[in-house]
């Protein structure tokens, strides 16, 4: 069993309501394992954010939620929700749902992103799906709101690290 890389940065640095600055949201940096991001909906201000458990898009008010730490394992991409003792990683559950939590302790196939930069600005997040997890399906939000695996999506991503 391998464990998440180790990020650059203690949990009492990235206390963002404890008087550090909100980083302006660049949407171009790509994301790289052992830093943290926030992750936006397109060009909005909506930015994916933690959740009981769970991942949601709210608009960005520079909280430790809508921190995502970036991890790597077999050369994909996982994003956890914090870098202390009870960090989660993001995934799904349900294969035939595919809506993304974030209430695991491990970084397996459906925890697995795939993150390509997009020709204009921000970028496509791809997660393994299908059967045996052979397909890479786009992330996007779903007709009901929820942030979910949405084959054919054209829904885009931006990512901002956070200092």
């Amino acid at each position: 069993m391998s464990t998440p890389t180790t990020s650059n940065f203690e949990a009492s640095d990235t206390d963002f309501d404890q008087g550090m600055d909100r980083p302006v949201l660049t949407l171009n940096d790509p994301p790289y394992p052992g830093y943290a991001y926030i992750i936006s909906y397109r060009d909005t201000p909506e930015v994916i954010t933690y959740h009981n458990e769970g991942v949601t898009i709210s608009n960005y008010e520079g909280k430790l939620a809508q921190r995502w730490v970036c991890h790597s394992k077999d050369g994909w991409l996982g994003f956890t929700n914090d870098p202390g003792e009870t960090t989660f990683f993001m995934g799904y559950h349900k294969p035939q749902d595919q809506t993304l939590v974030c209430n695991v302790n491990h970084h397996k196939q459906n925890e697995m992103f795939c993150v390509r930069k997009k020709a204009e600005e921000g970028f496509q997040i791809l997660m393994r799906s299908g059967k045996d997890y052979s397909a890479l399906w786009p992330v996007g939000k779903h007709k009901n709101g929820n942030i979910a695996v949405v084959r054919g999506s054209d829904d885009w991503w931006g990512f901002t690290k956070t200092p």
